[in-house]
């Protein structure tokens, strides 16, 4: 082999991944900081300069601050849930691991995870129907008032919360069950014989030496979140009543594919991605220092 050859091999085969990282990754991120100082609705031909306009006119909008604030609060209800729930039921069924019902737990809670965000969304739909649903139908039977549920501006939000919590929380789950897997059993057989009882051992031992996975879950959470509630929005409650429901992704959403204001939009993107990336370095900041790896 040419030695010129051997000097180009390395570049060779990074160079599909680098190309692929550069246009769908980083060129995105440069079109929208691009599109976010122009006045283009990509068909015209005329492109207008604005420089900071489109950004002026996103935090004078209501809806945006409605929006981020629905954000704030998805973020402070979702994220805790989806770590701490999902590391509940991990132990719950990691304690019957030697038992045949282990694998149906799993799957059955795993379930919701893999189905389409529109079936789900129809799902709860019909659940959650505020005129002939079957959580009202239960309450009418007992004796309780119906609700409005979705379509409740009190309620709207905390119902996206609770459909996206039960369609995404099997994935931090699965996780958690393999952290608690991998835990050496000697650890656990040298606590017993010390007289360490298993809520003790747990939280002295088995939570220390989880703490890269509860690293990685919180990390990843929060795109996981940010995401998965656009979904669940615009099958559920399209943002509503009153934008009660309504999130910055979905409202980006809004502004570029059904109003067509690309510099908004883009604008929405820009500072989407900004806060993202300060709360990443500032759980990287904080939180790293307190993994213990091995």
């Amino acid at each position: 082999m040419p030695s010129g050859f051997r000097r180009l091999a390395p570049y060779l085969f990074v160079g599909p991944a680098v190309l692929s990282v550069a246009i769908f990754l980083y060129g995105p991120l440069f079109a929208s900081a691009l599109l976010s100082v122009l006045d283009w609705n990509l068909l015209s031909a005329e492109v207008r300069f604005v420089g900071v306009d489109n950004y002026s006119a996103i935090l004078d909008n209501v809806d945006f601050r409605t929006a981020a604030w629905n954000t704030v609060l998805y973020c402070v209800i979702l994220i805790p849930a989806q770590i701490i729930l999902p590391l509940v039921l991990a132990v719950m069924i990691h304690a019957v691991r030697h038992s045949p019902v282990q694998g149906l737990y799993r799957g059955s809670l795993f379930l919701p995870t893999i189905l389409a965000y529109s079936v789900a969304g129809v799902a709860w739909s019909w659940l959650l129907n505020p005129v002939n649903g079957l959580f009202n139908e239960i309450f009418g039977f007992f004796g309780f008032p119906k609700s409005r549920w979705h379509t409740d501006p009190d309620l709207a939000l905390l119902c996206v919360c609770l459909v996206t919590f039960w369609k995404t929380f099997g994935l931090n789950m699965l996780l958690w069950l393999a952290a608690l897997a991998n835990l050496p059993h000697e650890l656990r057989e040298a606590s017993q014989l010390d007289g360490a009882g298993p809520r003790r051992h747990f939280f002295t031992i088995s939570l220390p030496l989880m703490t890269p996975t509860a690293f990685f879950i919180s990390v990843t959470t929060l795109f996981h979140v940010l995401d998965d509630i656009v979904g669940v929005i615009d099958v559920l409650t399209h943002g509503g009543p009153a934008g009660r429901s309504s999130s910055l992704l979905y409202f980006l959403w809004q502004q570029g594919l059904q109003f067509f204001q690309f510099g908004p939009a883009s604008a929405v993107a820009v500072i989407i991605i900004v806060v993202v990336l300060l709360v990443t370095w500032l759980q990287f900041r904080v939180g790293e220092k307190r993994v213990h790896y091995g």
